[in-house]
């Protein structure tokens, strides 16, 4: 369990490294906006080629072997952020990152829920792990950087991601290791409509979730807000997350209510308040009010990643649950590489506030196919 928990943290670290670490590194690098962008790009990209590929590894090699290799390659990835001292060399870091966030994201996701009862609850508590990994980066990062060297901050960072290797040795895993590595695997998971609606419900909340994670300090910023005061707000937001992950992550010890059956549900009634706190969103006239709209997104966000995974897992057998995340992963990362670029693509003309209709509109395809996914059994 804590192996599992520990993998799902480090990715938490990874997504949100980048940004964690951005003034230091283009000073470092001379990087622009410009080429910052496109190392981002380098990680997302990476990952999306990764996922599949991950998960095929995890269902042929299991979890103990698929976690230290992610442990390991995360703290090579940093250490070599550290060293780097031009554009090409950061993107190749970027690259070995974006290997180790797929190996550690598949991992802790296909193992947190099979360690509960409730699929969709274990799923929910080991995310909650993510949300702290991403929110604890940024504050380390700015308190090495202002002790010590950005290096040797990244020595320290690195050192972060090496627990999960101990962790990993000492635990017992479930058997899914040992299926031939075959790409067939994969594909004759697309052949099942489940997987497709399961794919579409992430491309969708993904898609939400990045864009919010991307444009919350530019559309806190058009309220009014500072700096500070904007990087806050998206606090807000991560830690809202975090909270509604734990709490509904910890429901069924309290209420004895397995989450999985009526995961559709759950997932639709959620997608529908996100559009209406987005709406809030797009309405607010105060940074105040903003807040309290950001917070309601946050925790209406929270459950439906993990819920989306709990409810699709019901449907298929453990061996193949590696290459399954990994097939819907990839197809939800698309759309965190096209929708929170349409969104600022309208916002040149416009405001971020404005584009977050597309964001509304986005929430209630969600609830649809949320709710598609919820009766795919009974078609």
């Amino acid at each position: 369990m804590l192996a599992g928990f520990y993998s799902v943290f480090i990715f938490g670290i990874i997504i949100a490294f980048l940004g964690s670490v951005k003034l230091k590194l283009t000073t470092r690098i001379d990087a622009d906006d410009a080429q910052f962008g496109k190392i981002v790009s380098v990680l997302q990209w990476t990952m999306v080629v990764m996922a599949i590929l991950a998960g095929l590894m995890l269902d042929s090699l299991g979890f103990r072997t698929i976690i230290i290799l992610g442990a390991v390659l995360s703290a090579a990835a940093i250490l070599y952020f550290g060293q780097s001292r031009t554009v090409t060399s950061v993107m190749i870091a970027c690259v070995v990152l974006g290997i180790a966030g797929q190996f550690v994201n598949v991992a802790g996701n296909t193992l947190n829920p099979m360690l509960f009862d409730d699929l969709s609850a274990g799923s929910n508590l080991g995310n909650s792990f993510f949300g702290l990994g991403a929110l604890l980066i940024p504050v380390i990062a700015a308190a090495l950087f202002s002790r010590m060297k950005y290096a040797t901050s990244m020595v320290v960072i690195a050192a972060i991601c090496l627990p999960a290797v101990l962790l990993a040795l000492l635990g017992d895993f479930p058997a899914t290791g040992g299926q031939s590595f075959s790409a067939s695997v994969a594909l004759s998971l697309l052949g099942n409509h489940i997987t497709w609606l399961a794919a579409l419900t992430l491309f969708c909340y993904i898609g939400l979730e990045v864009s919010m994670a991307v444009w919350i300090t530019t559309y806190a910023t058009e309220l009014g807000a500072s700096e500070t005061k904007a990087a806050q707000t998206l606090s807000l937001f991560f830690v809202a997350m975090m909270i509604g992950r734990l709490i509904v992550g910890l429901q069924d010890q309290v209420t004895g209510i397995s989450l999985t059956p009526i995961g559709g549900h759950i997932l639709s009634v959620a997608a529908l308040i996100a559009a209406v706190a987005i709406t809030m969103m797009m309405k607010s006239g105060s940074l105040g009010s903003a807040r309290l709209a950001v917070i309601l997104a946050g925790l209406v966000f929270a459950p439906i990643f993990p819920t989306t995974i709990g409810v699709v897992f019901q449907h298929f057998d453990e061996a193949q649950r590696g290459t399954l995340f990994g097939v819907i992963f990839a197809i939800g990362l698309i759309g965190a590489s096209t929708i929170p670029a349409w969104i600022g693509s309208l916002a040149k003309d416009g405001s971020v506030k404005s584009g977050l209709n597309i964001l509304r509109i986005t929430a209630i395809a969600l609830a649809v196919i949320a709710a598609l996914l919820g009766a795919a059994p009974l078609f």
